[in-house]
């Protein structure tokens, strides 16, 4: 299926944050950084930040929010999707300690939120009620990126101080991806057309939202 068909849905950026989140708690856990697992966990959190910009890119352009009308439901589905984040296991339509039902069911019938099989559902669609979800979900998404940031730079500081060159690498990998993740969803956030903003430089072509986060996620010349 093409990305322009593609309907993404929340849980699928969620999912690959949660990864690097897990990742990062565990080395900020571990005693020692002079050791082959930190390398190897640094690097299951990078490949997980990859996977979440390939996704983005693919996703993009995210629909603009200007000029489209609030229907008061906007904070509501972000208290939902903080929850989500948080506990994913209990993101079942009526779960106890869930989502309350009075909140599911206006999300639900304003087109913001599906019941699939039990599953709630937050959809990213270009079109549509649903397409007011990508607000919410991208502050949601770039608060829980700059708390990963804010503790990569604890890991990258700590691993400066010891002899360890491939975590070192590996730790301050983490912190420029991060760093990196954070600028493409500030902007991609911004709720302004990006066309024209930024130009290759190489050409001076007007470069697509698409085309800049790439490089700025992938450390190339237009990053």
């Amino acid at each position: 299926m093409s990305a322009t068909s593609t309907v993404f849905r929340v849980e699928s950026f969620f999912g690959a944050l949660r990864r690097v989140d897990e990742r990062v708690e565990t080395l900020l856990g571990v005693p020692t950084y002079d050791d082959a697992a930190v390398y190897r966990t640094a690097d299951e959190a990078t490949s997980a930040l990859a996977e979440l910009g390939d996704a983005f890119v693919a996703a993009a352009p995210f629909p603009s929010q200007v000029g489209r009308a609030d229907d008061g439901l906007g904070e509501a589905l972000t208290d939902l999707l903080e929850a989500q984040y948080a506990a994913p296991a209990a993101w079942a339509d009526g779960e106890t300690g869930g989502p309350a039902t009075v909140t599911v069911d206006a999300l639900v019938d304003a087109g913001r939120l599906e019941r699939r099989a039990g599953e709630l559902v937050v959809p990213l669609p270009r079109a549509g009620a649903a397409a007011r979800n990508w607000g919410p979900a991208l502050a949601v998404m770039r608060a829980v990126t700059a708390d990963l940031l804010d503790r990569a730079e604890t890991l990258a500081r700590r691993s400066r101080a010891v002899d360890a060159p491939d975590a070192r690498a590996a730790c301050e990998s983490l912190y420029r991806m991060l760093a990196s993740l954070r600028d493409v969803l500030v902007r991609a956030s911004s709720g302004v057309a990006f066309v024209g903003r930024r130009t290759d430089r190489r050409s001076d072509r007007p470069l697509s939202f698409a085309e800049w986060a790439g490089g700025r996620l992938n450390g190339g010349d237009n990053a």
